[in-house]
């Protein structure tokens, strides 16, 4: 990945964005057959580093954002590095788990699956998983996916379109697939919380750089009308699409 989407808007990134579900996490300590050293990379926030030094004796955890690595959750047992996720400085075969969330659709593919291929030990694993918008009801969506694949469309970069038409479909994976049950990731946000975290959203960004003005502004009257009392906390599904594999003895 050679471009930083997000160290602008780090801190609404933390505050903001899902927190993945704990099944999720479960899901890989029953896949992983040794529990020494995981890499978890573009690891933003540090959210998935900081479940899976629960697991792992060891957690290395790279990013290309200065800003995202300060607001990362700090536990003892996880090294946070700025590192491209193309060519890491991990040693060869080191590694029991690679993990990508949210930002495999970033990568320059090809270089990174070669890097997972040096730095995976025999029988690790390597999991990405994504999400491509959020659901709520039927009226606040409507607003919302006009608002992110119509009035944004031409401010995303192509991956993050990638990630939100595709799903990871796709994707070709460098190891043979290993079956991965569906997840979703939920919490209850009020209109101002829901706001905060599309301000997030890289495309949001973008179109702010080019034109000077908060894109949020345009979607604040139609979010209201459709979001009733804004103080309402609504509960928000993000329904993440993943791909599992496992490197061959």
């Amino acid at each position: 990945m050679k471009n930083d989407f997000f160290s602008h808007q780090s801190d609404f990134y933390a505050k903001y964005r899902p927190t993945y579900p704990l099944a999720l996490y479960d899901y890989i300590k029953e896949q992983v057959v040794h529990h020494d050293l995981a890499w978890d990379v573009a690891t933003g926030n540090g959210q998935a580093a900081a479940h899976l030094s629960n697991i792992f004796k060891e957690v290395y955890a790279t990013d290309l954002s200065e800003n995202q690595l300060k607001n990362a959750i700090q536990k003892p047992n996880i090294t946070y590095k700025k590192e491209f996720a193309e060519s890491s400085s991990l040693q060869n075969n080191s590694v029991d788990l690679v993990t990508v969330a949210t930002a495999v659709h970033w990568f320059d593919k090809e270089k990174f699956f070669k890097e997972v291929n040096r730095v995976l030990k025999p029988d690790g694993i390597l999991f990405v998983w994504s999400y491509g918008g959020c659901q709520i009801n039927e009226e606040i969506d409507k607003v919302i996916n006009h608002f992110n694949f119509e009035f944004l469309l031409e401010y995303w970069h192509e991956g993050a379109k990638e990630n939100w038409t595709d799903k990871y479909q796709s994707l070709s994976m460098p190891f043979p697939l290993i079956d991965s049950p569906d997840f979703v990731a939920k919490a209850f946000y009020t209109m101002d919380e829901i706001m905060n975290y599309m301000y997030s959203w890289s495309g949001v960004q973008a179109y702010q750089k080019l034109n000077g003005k908060n894109p949020l502004l345009y979607i604040e009257k139609p979010l209201k009308e459709a979001w009733g009392n804004p103080d309402e906390k609504k509960e928000i599904f993000w329904h993440l699409h993943n791909k599992c594999c496992r490197k061959p003895k």
